[in-house]
């Protein structure tokens, strides 16, 4: 008889938080210099009342976190307490639209009011402040993120949700913005936004805060979409010494149909087109000037999430990121498509893989039509000159086995660097089963596996006396594919990815898979990833 194939991880439903810390049974020898917490974030609640979100992007925002004190570990988790999530739980049912999923229209108003309702002027604040991707802890505020406008304090000791939702849009001109910002040595945050209200047209900008002050926040950089109906769908940009770098991909968002869904009741993700007859544009920014470099660099259409890392060699613009050529990425993470078998056929498949490109600086303008201008030693990335002066660059890649949630010690981002962790799966590719480091520059690679157990995006946390750049350890979640209520804290030996110890935990009520994390340290005066 065949073994039943255990439900998607991903399409799991929580009801009741574990609102008070439970103490874990702690097997291995945990480091005695870890203490802090790992606060992670992702889909809690994929239905309210009798209604179903449709997407993974949807479902309403739950916050876990594991406090490591003592060589203790306890666990918790708590709802974000969004406006969406209040109104929807007092109204049992979804009433306010997110990214897949358009607000069920209330049975009880009658005709004429229900077509009233939805045939409403679209404003920002419509958008949904269910902040489910990632966290960001600035000194001592925590802030739950999205992609939308709107972001909300955390305590980051309780996981309470605090205060009102905070509109980016008042402090600086962007109506969205990544769940991906990056931290400076300084404390400085950056971040990628988008802009539809500006007179020339659809804008990426770079957004600057000193200090992780939203009062303190000032565009520093501004460029226009080179489709101006439709701008691109990004998740997270690149940073190096010198540079912004914005991968503008050929998955866009129609504008058109983005207001004529806000007047018929369609979401963002009815507007989401894939153009894989365009070409990806690699839109690179000048950090001191706010300037953009002027060569035009194209790559074949694919999509990219995650970028892993960037930095500047000899001339050239070295970028590491997650890739994948199937613009059919976004809808493989509709709930439908996660709910069915493996063996399936009509499963649309999460395929994504780490690549690199180079793009070169200089010399650009007086090489010669079909000239390769890579220059660097062992890199089998090109970049050739075309006629019109573009840049066309071909990609190398660096692991030939699914790769995603990429992490590397944080301390090298934007600088040259040797070591990408990531998860990756055997068979299954909606199911994190391992986790996976890669020796960049020689293609060696090291792998961890949980027999049973679904594994989440690593977070490298360096060893206080570390002279070598993977001397720390990864922090990950393990989820029981059977076991619903288990939850534990792995801790790996990051330079071999052999387990130091874990935390296991029996939750009050279903553990959920998340997306993003954070680690913060008891004594860190500055907080990164």
């Amino acid at each position: 008889m065949a073994t039943q194939e255990a439900p998607c991880v991903w399409t799991r439903h929580c009801q009741q938080e574990t609102a008070d810390p439970v103490e874990g049974r702690v097997t291995g020898t945990l480091p005695p210099w870890l203490e802090g917490r790992v606060t992670r974030n992702g889909p809690g609640k994929l239905q309210v009342g009798d209604t179903p979100y449709r997407h993974l992007f949807d479902a309403l925002a739950m916050l876990h976190q594991f406090h490591i004190a003592d060589s203790r570990v306890t666990y918790r988790s708590r709802f974000l307490k969004s406006d969406s999530f209040k109104k929807n739980m007092s109204a049992n049912r979804i009433v306010v639209t997110e990214f897949g999923t358009a607000a069920y229209p209330d049975p009880c108003i009658t005709l004429f009011k229900r077509f009233k309702n939805t045939f409403t002027v679209p404003t920002v604040k419509k958008m949904t402040d269910n902040c489910l991707v990632s966290v960001c802890q600035v000194k001592d505020e925590m802030f739950a993120l999205t992609e939308t406008c709107y972001i909300r304090k955390v305590d980051p000791e309780k996981l309470d949700t605090l205060g009102d939702k905070i509109m980016l849009t008042k402090y600086v001109a962007v109506n969205m913005a990544t769940a991906h910002p990056h931290i400076d040595e300084d404390g400085t945050v950056y971040n990628m936004g988008s802009s539809f209200s500006t007179a020339k047209g659809p804008c990426y900008n770079v957004i600057k805060m000193s200090e992780g002050s939203l009062e303190r926040a000032k565009v520093v950089a501004s460029i226009s979409c080179q489709w101006r109906l439709y701008p691109c769908y990004y998740h997270s940009f690149a940073m190096t010494e010198h540079y912004w770098v914005l991968v503008e991909q050929p998955l866009v968002m129609s504008a058109c149909k983005m207001v004529a869904g806000a007047f018929t009741n369609r979401p963002p993700l009815d507007a989401l087109k894939w153009l894989p007859e365009k070409k990806v544009k690699f839109r690179v920014i000048e950090r001191a000037t706010g300037s953009l470099v002027q060569t035009l660099y194209t790559a074949d259409a694919f999509v990219t999430f995650h970028h892993v890392n960037a930095w500047e060699d000899a001339g050239h613009l070295v970028l590491d990121l997650c890739a994948t050529d199937d613009g059919e990425i976004v809808k493989m993470l509709c709930i439908s498509n996660l709910g069915k078998n493996s063996s399936d056929p009509s499963r649309l498949l999460f395929r994504s893989f780490l690549r690199r490109y180079v793009l070169p600086l200089a010399g650009v303008s007086k090489a010669p039509p079909e000239e390769n201008l890579v220059t660097l030693e062992d890199i089998a990335c090109k970049a050739t000159k075309q006629r019109d002066g573009s840049v066309h660059c071909t990609c190398h890649g660096l692991y030939n086995q699914f790769f995603d949630m990429p992490r590397i010690n944080y301390k090298r981002n934007g600088k040259p660097y040797r070591y990408a962790y990531g998860v990756s799966t055997k068979g299954n590719d909606l199911v994190f089963e391992m986790l996976v480091k890669v020796d960049v520059t020689t293609g060696q690679t090291w792998e961890f596996e949980s027999r049973n157990h679904t594994v989440a995006e690593p977070i490298f946390v360096e060893a206080p006396d570390a002279t070598e750049e993977d001397q720390g350890v990864i922090l990950s979640t393990l989820l029981d594919k059977n076991d619903p209520r288990y939850v534990a804290l792995l801790v790996l030996d990051a330079r071999d990815m052999s387990e130091v110890a874990r935390a296991e935990f029996a939750a009050n009520d279903v553990v959920t898979s998340t997306f993003h994390g954070q680690f913060v340290g008891a004594h860190e005066s500055s907080h990164s990833y």
